[in-house]
Order: structure tokens, then sequence, then C-alpha cells
């Protein structure tokens, strides 16, 4: 039966925990690793026994490695190992048991002979009831794509033998993808998904340690699967990730984030599906239908202040006003030409004890959708819950979900008729004003490299954002990596931020903010000189860029020396590519731990990566400058 299946060697912890999350995740069948049963402390029957009362298949047993091709006594002792692989089997209560192609010096370049060891293997499998899949390894000594293992596969011909189609080998050397169509369905075995990563890396270190869920890497896993599925095959479909980080994350996380991905997978097979005139397979529970995000409505910070406020001092220097507050609790709505910046200084609930956590931050996120409804049980399907916040009377009830580190994500709509949310709770007291800022342009996350993935899956699976490729920059402690997760009109875009290196600015926030969170807000303005020279009359205390800098950057682009004198007067950095110039500038560094950006696009739509690295050593020199 077709179905998503999960092997234990995708999670870290103990057999037992890896059962049990598996379960709690959605999944009803599972694959065993056999070196999980090797530090299981139990029996093979305790196993199957443990599943059973879970809801759980076991589909398989894996791997049988080095089997075909080798010589005598090597071949007579792989018989005999297989014979207890067997034994193991019938414990677990599985009929399927998996091989890889052999990797063994030893082994001989004989496709007849290989077939003919496959083909006795088969046969005592049969006797037993079981079947065979044979997978082709990527760096395999002599099969190393899936062309190779099928013919392998046909040449034993045996009807208990199939192959096994793994996404990452076959994607990994680039085999073709649209000849996996023609093989009959009877000839595969077993069809397993993982990801990786687009990096120049060996392939067996590239399998060993940086596999993902598919969604989470670079590779075409969709037409992969659209592939296979058009054979008819009708067994499992199975996540095979080996990672390091996955090992070491919570069991239950992993098997979440797995089985979300799969689930979207599973949307977009059928989706392509049905663009091809195929019938949809419906694998797994359905999602509700997509619901799409029309921009961003307002953002939310968590303060402790009373009295003489810094942060709102802040707000006010970059143009936002004062227009209200909220109707029964200590909350202010700051605006400028439609931005929603809300501040609030509650002393109980959430916000009070976000800002307890973290200090001033940003604690919330309000999106619009076009079904606000649809989407909120689309997130509920995908396993993220609705939270409710404490409302007086006649105030609006907003859902929302959990977003990192516990902040919020309120799903709403576009305003329907004469009283909005904002009418319902806030008393105005006077007019937005008609400020230089026009959008909310991004917002980064800095994460902990552990969580990267998964919330990475979270974005694309529960809001429906879709990624760009990932850039790397130099930090001046280390390495630091984004990949922007964007809705596809790219009215919301969040760059996600990771970073190797214990002083790099990324684990400095982090250890600043008590954990994961919004780094910087980024502001877009169509007449960005004008906007700062405003904002500094203020009171607003830009990042100081170094003038080597701009003397660089003079040698890079053919720049009037009016326009680069002003921005080097004013700290403002500067990018070009094919399509237009970008110009942005960052505020100091609040509290050390978050600052804004103000950006102003010329037809360019890249978020100025070439300039991180200055942006990183000035905001180091700030830092040591301020004794930090």
């Amino acid at each position: 039966m077709l179905r998503w299946s999960i092997a234990t060697v995708s999670m870290g912890g103990t057999l037992e925990a890896k059962l049990a999350a598996v379960a709690r995740a959605g999944f009803r069948a599972v694959e065993i690793f056999e070196n999980d049963l090797t530090f299981f402390s139990g029996k093979p029957r305790d196993v199957r026994a443990r599943a059973e009362d879970l809801g759980l298949e076991i589909i398989g047993l894996q791997p049988m490695r080095d089997f075909e091709g080798m010589p005598e006594p090597l071949r007579s002792r792989n018989f005999d190992r297989a014979e207890r692989k067997f034994d193991l089997m019938e414990e677990l209560g599985t009929r399927f048991l998996g091989m890889c192609s052999s990797t063994s010096e030893d082994a001989a370049p004989d496709v007849e002979r290989a077939a003919a060891d496959l083909a006795d293997l088969a046969d005592r499998a049969a006797q037993r009831g079981f079947r065979l899949g044979y997978e082709a390894l990527a760096w395999g000594r002599y099969v190393k794509d899936w062309m190779q293992a099928y013919e392998l596969v046909c040449l034993a011909d045996r009807p208990n033998l199939g192959v096994v189609l793994d996404s990452f080998h076959i994607c990994v050397n680039k085999n073709p993808l649209a000849p996996l169509a023609d093989i009959p369905a009877s000839r595969i075995g077993l069809v397993q998904l993982s990801d990786a990563p687009g990096i120049l890396m060996d392939p067996m270190s590239l399998s060993r340690h940086h596999r993902c869920f598919p969604g989470q890497g670079d590779h075409p896993v969709a037409e992969f699967l659209d592939a296979v599925m058009k054979t008819g095959y009708n067994g499992p479909v199975s996540l095979e990730a080996f990672n390091d980080q996955f090992r070491g994350a919570p069991a239950a996380q992993i098997a979440r984030d797995g089985m979300r991905a799969l689930q979207i997978a599973g949307e977009t097979l059928d989706r392509t599906r049905v663009e091809q005139g195929l019938p949809a397979l419906h694998i797994g529970a359905d999602l509700p239908s997509a619901s799409r995000i029309r921009g961003i409505e307002f953002v939310e910070f968590a303060s402790a202040s009373s009295g003489p406020d810094s942060f709102v001092d802040l707000l006010q220097g970059l143009g936002f006003v004062r227009v209200a507050r909220h109707r029964s609790k200590d909350v202010d709505l700051y605006r400028q030409n439609g931005l929603n910046i809300v501040v609030n200084r509650e002393q109980e609930g959430f916000a009070y004890s976000f800002q307890l956590l973290h200090g001033t931050s940003m604690c919330a996120l309000g999106l619009r959708f076009d079904n606000p409804e649809a989407a909120l049980e689309r997130a509920n399907a995908l396993g993220a819950p609705t939270y409710f916040g404490r409302i007086g009377p006649g105030e609006a009830l907003i859902p929302a979900v959990a977003g990192i580190e516990n902040s919020l994500i309120y799903f709403m709509g576009e305003r329907d008729g004469p009283r909005s949310n904002w009418d319902r709770d806030f008393v105005f007291e006077t007019q937005e004003a008609n400020g230089l800022l026009t959008t909310f342009d991004h917002f980064s996350n800095v994460l902990r490299r552990s969580e990267f993935l998964s919330w990475m899956t979270f974005y694309k699976s529960v809001l429906g954002l879709v990624n760009d490729p990932q850039v790397e920059v130099a930090d001046p402690y280390g390495a630091f990596y984004s990949r922007v997760i964007r809705s596809p009109d790219g009215s919301v875009r969040i760059p996600l931020n990771i970073a190797d290196g214990g002083s790099t600015a990324v684990s400095r926030f982090i250890d600043a903010f008590g954990g994961s969170g919004v780094q910087h807000i980024a502001l877009e303005t169509g007449d960005l000189f004008t906007f700062v020279e405003q904002a500094v009359a203020r009171g607003v205390k830009f990042l100081d860029i170094p003038d080597n800098y701009y003397d660089d950057l003079s040698s890079r682009f053919d720049i009037e020396p009016a326009l680069l004198a002003r921005m080097r007067a004013l700290d403002i950095l500067y990018d070009r590519n094919k399509t237009g110039e970008f110009f942005q500038i960052y505020t100091a560094t609040f509290e050390n731990r978050f600052f804004f950006e103000v950006v102003e696009r010329r037809g360019y739509d890249l978020f100025g990566a070439a300039n991180t690295p200055v942006r990183l050593a000035a905001q180091v020199a700030e830092q040591e400058r301020a004794g930090m």
C-alpha cells in the first residue's frame, strides 16, 4: 500500500524513543536500521511488540552490505550472514531486507556473477517468504547508479527481488530521472527519499553527514518522486536521512519535521500530476488548501519600559507616530504609511514573559491571508496548534501559532468593512505619519544551526513560503550562512541566518537574546538619502561604516563622485547587479539585541550580501567601543 515511512537512522536517541516519536508524528510505517537493534537492550521480538502497540508496521530491515561478487570463503560467509539477518526479520515481523551495492575491494567486476549471487540469495529469501531490495550506492565499487542496479535486478530475474530507488544516490550523481517512469512497478522493491544541500563535497561525506528531508536541500526530489510514481508503484515511500544535526536533536522534532516535509512533497506531487492530467495519489492525509499570504499587517515588540523609553525614541526617530492606545492593555500602536508597529508593555501574559526571557525584542508578527481560517486549519493539520491571547469585551479574537523561540505568528484577513481589528481593539488619538518608510522589506531570523532545517520546513509547510539558494558570507569570527524564505509574491521575505564560530555575530546575538529570534527588521523607502538626513536630525544613530569601504566601492563600481561622497557622509552602503541598484543603512544595535535596516531598491531584488561582511565588522567595532 502506498504510504509514508521513515528509517530509524534519520533520528537520534534510543530505538524506543524513535518509535514513539515516529508514531506521534503520524507515521504508520518504519524501517529499522540494524545499528539500532545492536544498541537495543531487549530482543528483536520486543521491538516488534512495541511497534505493534504504537500502530507501526516494520516495513523493512537494512542494510545488507558488500554481498555480491565476493570470492570464497567470503561468499559463503555472506550467505551465512544473510541467514542471520533473515532470523532477525522473523523476530521483527518484517518481510523486506534492503541491500547496498558493494564497496569492497574484494568484489569482482563481473556482472553475471553479481546477478547470480543476488538470484541465489533471492531464492533463499523466497523459501521464508521474504523480499529483497538492491540499491546502488553513489560511491559503490562497480554499481554506482540506478541503471546498473536495475540491470542486475533484471539479470537475476527473481520475483522477490527489486531495485531500491533512493533519491539521494540518484540525484547526487545526476542520474537521469525521466527514465525511472519506465521501470515496471513489480521491479521496484522500495522508494527512499532524502534531500541534500547543493554544496561541493564527495558523495559519501555528503550522504553520511548532510542529508536532509525533502524541500530542505537543493536536489530535484519532486521530479524524482513524480517519475517514480508514474511507474504505478504502490509500496512504502520512506525517509532516509543521515544527518549529524538530526542525530543531536530530539527525535520528536525530527519525526515531526519529516512528516511535514512528506506532506508537502505529497501535495506537490498531486498538484503536478493533476496538471499533467493524471489522478492525484493522496499519499497520507490530504492537507487543507493553502491560503495565500497577502502581506504583513504588523510587528509587535515586547518592552518593559513604562517611563522614558529609548526604544520608542528609536521608533519616533525612524518616523513612526503613536496613533492609538489599546482599550484594555498597556499596548500602543505606532504607524507610518500603513506600517504598524505594536509596543506591548503588559506586566503579565505572553509578551511580558517573552520580554523577561529576551529583553526588548520582536515577539510577534501579524500576517494577512486571503483566507485566514483556511490558513489556520492547514497549520493545525501540520501540527502547529492554535494560540489565543487574553481579550477584553468586544475586542478582536485573532488566532496565532507559535513561531521561533515561541514568538507568535497571527493569522489575519483583509479589512472587511468599516471597522477593522484595529478599530475594535484600539482608541485612536491622531493620524498616522506621512513619513518616508513604505513597506516591511524583510525580517532576519537568526537561528541555532540545529534549528535551521526545522524552521525552514515550518515556514515552507505551515505558511507556504518558498526558499532561495543559500548564500555564504565571511564573518570576522567565522562563517555566516543565509537562506531566504519568501512568500511566492515576495510580500514576506525572511532570511534564515546561521553561523559557525563561537564569536560570530549570530552566536553573539543568540547569547544576548537568549535563543533564536529576529535580529533585524528591514524597512523600505523610496528616498534613503532624505530619510537618513531626517532620522539623524531626530537623533537616530546609524552604524559607522569605515572609509576604506567607500574607497573599495569606487574601484568596483563607476559611481559619480558626488553620490559617493554623500553615501560616505551618511554611512550608506551600496550594491549593483544587472537589474538595478541597491542602497542600505543600519541603525546602531539596540541593547545588543536587534537593529533596523532601511533600504532603497532601484530595480534590485537581492539583499546586498556583498555588504554583509562590512556590516558585521562594523558591528563588531561598535561592540568593542562599547566595551561588550
